[in-house]
């Protein structure tokens, strides 16, 4: 996949000795070529910047709903890559690749019949909703799990189940009509005429043997849970394999209580259906709590779109709460000890809201929601979709990605606990997933010190790997544990290493307050190994940080978060990185200082290198 090359003169100048007082006397400086990617081209909206190292959630996909998967066997023509699916019209769906999670190539529908008078056609006729995809290495087979409403029928939302040799489809939906039985017991290969019965003539491609379901759903005590149908409607459906025993499990969201559901499977085209559990219900801490206890679910018959993530022994279930169409839209996360559960789902102080448009007062993102996590180059990442109109919400959405880190909590009972941890939502520049830039953060391999700490703050949180970006959502988490580092004054930050760094880009992260924001960074300082192995200082004077783009439109004294100060350069070899940053003026940010906050707070150092 081609990506754009920025070129930013990063040609080194000559070096120079300088003697002047504060300098560093008889020390060699070399004034450092470099860009900050905050040039911006005439009319454009966004800077430009460098898509080799960096990106930005910008509205590259019109895709709501993502899946995403990774080509993991080696026979494939695609290994390697990563392929996107999701909910893209009535009768199918696009499909794109990718070999960076962030710059997606499309490749052609993956699923669509073009022919509607045909029963496949008419079964995925109207309203073809949120595919997952997942490899099956013994059936070597792709298989596809979606919902759509048929022609002429009056039942809407069914699960249907399809397959493929290759990601890439075409997959096309397993007829079960020698196996499966309608709810009224007639086999369905017994109905006559069925290709043109519009009670039945669907049910042969749906995911659940009619009978089979309904009886399962009795079992939970659910048999009259859709007065309007008699078979099972259900939507955004999600096919996970247990790594510590290969078992299959599959995991779905009813369409009319908004239950999310989860059952085994003895195959993708087998479920057991004795195993059917109902897995989450809106407003619900668990799904036996006597009655509701979310706070931030009280106003909420949503509970969709759930993704399972094993990490420490555990199982961790993330959702989506509220209307998709609003702005609240978000993703929560759950645990359990077994894949089944029972799941609780975790509090606000324990990091329950995964990711959000932060109580929906973002002015630069809304509805973030509906998403996959997948591990890449041993990173977390979740891949969601936004909304394309922050200001009306609705139905268009576009793909976005962001990292998740771990960390530990105490949750209710004063026990430790690794919940998961978006850097996000961000629409600031980010660095590009090392596997695809092939330089990572070595700033915790660094030791860090810094002038000017104030009382109670600690260097450790400039390194941490965490970016500061909610202000409301899980509050008191983020003031425990999501910590910036705050100074009482003027800084000076130094991070050394215990050998030289191959090093290509810094990036300082600003606090995620305005009042205790920086405007720009005075000077960064390299010390650095030469190619002709003398040694010299390089550095930066009024390093920018643009502070007109990450300034709310909706409120001037408000930060947009995760955005930093970058200075991106031709490779060095460096042991040692020395940042000076000076309070800002009330000329610069007139709000400054205002509100008990620190003078001075950084939120994240990042060293972009080997």
């Amino acid at each position: 996949m081609k990506k754009r090359l920025v070129t930013v003169g990063l040609a080194a100048v000559a070096a120079v000795t300088l003697l002047a007082a504060g300098c560093g006397e008889g020390k060699n400086y070399i004034k450092m070529s470099y860009y900050d990617e905050t040039s911006y081209e005439e009319g454009a909206n966004y800077s430009t910047i460098d898509e080799n190292l960096f990106y930005r959630n910008e509205r590259k996909v019109d895709v709501a709903d993502p899946c995403v998967v990774y080509v993991n066997d080696e026979k494939d023509a695609d290994y390697g890559s990563y392929y996107l699916y999701g909910t893209t019209g009535n009768t199918g769906f696009f499909c794109w690749k990718s070999d960076d999670l962030v710059n997606w190539e499309g490749v052609g529908y993956a699923l669509l019949y073009r022919d509607l008078s045909t029963p496949q056609g008419k079964a995925v006729s109207v309203d073809s909703w949120a595919p997952e995809v997942i490899y099956d290495g013994e059936a070597d087979k792709w298989y596809m799990f979606f919902s759509s409403t048929p022609k002429d029928s009056s039942n809407s939302y069914i699960p249907y189940i399809a397959q493929s040799d290759s990601p890439a489809g075409p997959f096309e939906l397993i007829d079960h009509i020698d196996s499966y039985t309608a709810t009224d017991g007639t086999p369905l290969k017994d109905i006559e005429n069925i290709e043109t019965n519009n009670s039945y003539y669907y049910q042969r491609y749906m995911t659940f043997d009619p009978l089979k379901m309904s009886q399962a759903l009795e079992k939970l005590g659910l048999a009259d849970m859709d007065a309007t149908s008699d078979v099972l409607r259900a939507i955004d459906f999600h096919p996970y394999v247990d790594s510590s025993t290969g078992d299959k499990y599959l995991y779905f969201n009813t369409s009319v209580n908004s239950y999310i559901m989860g059952m085994k499977m003895n195959s993708w085209t087998e479920p057991e259906y004795g195993t059917l559990t109902i897995i989450s219900k809106p407003g619900y801490s668990t799904p036996s709590a006597a009655e509701k206890d979310v706070p931030n679910e009280m106003n909420t018959s949503v509970n969709e779109a759930a993704w399972i993530t094993e990490h420490g022994g555990k199982y961790y279930l993330t959702y989506s709460t509220n209307s998709y169409k609003d702005k609240t839209y978000q993703v929560c996360q759950a645990v359990a000890d077994k894949p089944l559960g029972e799941f609780r789902k975790l509090t606000e102080a324990e990091g329950g809201i995964l990711l959000s448009a932060d109580s929906a007062l973002r002015d630069d993102v809304s509805g973030t929601g509906h998403s996959s996590i997948i591990n890449a180059g041993g990173q977390d990442y979740i891949i969601y979709h936004a909304h394309n109109s922050i200001a009306e919400g609705g139905s268009s959405r576009h793909v976005a990605v962001d990292e998740i880190e771990w960390i530990t909590v105490k949750d209710a009972q004063g026990n430790d606990l690794d919940v998961m941890c978006a850097n996000g939502p961000t629409t600031s520049v980010q660095p590009l997933p090392e596997f695809a830039s092939e330089y990572k953060n070595i700033a915790a391999q660094a030791e860090v010190s810094a002038t000017g700490i104030a009382d109670g703050s600690s260097v450790s949180f400039l390194t941490d790997g965490l970016l500061s970006i909610n202000r409301y959502a899980n509050y008191d988490m983020v003031e425990t544990y999501i910590k910036e580092t705050e100074f009482s004054g003027e800084t000076t930050i130094t991070l050394k290493f215990d050998d030289y760094k191959t090093i290509r880009a810094l990036m300082v992260y600003n606090s995620k307050n305005m009042e205790s924001a920086f405007y720009d960074i005075e000077r960064v300082e390299f010390d650095c190994r030469l190619e002709d192995g003398t040694f010299a200082t390089k550095y930066i004077d009024g390093l920018a940080y643009d502070i007109k783009a990450y300034t709310s439109t909706d409120d001037i004294d408000v930060l947009r978060p995760a955005s930093s100060a970058i200075a991106e350069f031709d490779e060095i070899e460096c042991n040692e990185i020395r940042i000076t940053i000076t309070p800002a003026t009330e000329e610069q940010i007139p709000v400054h200082g205002f509100n008990d906050l620190a003078i001075l707070a950084v939120s994240e150092i990042r060293v972009l290198g080997k």
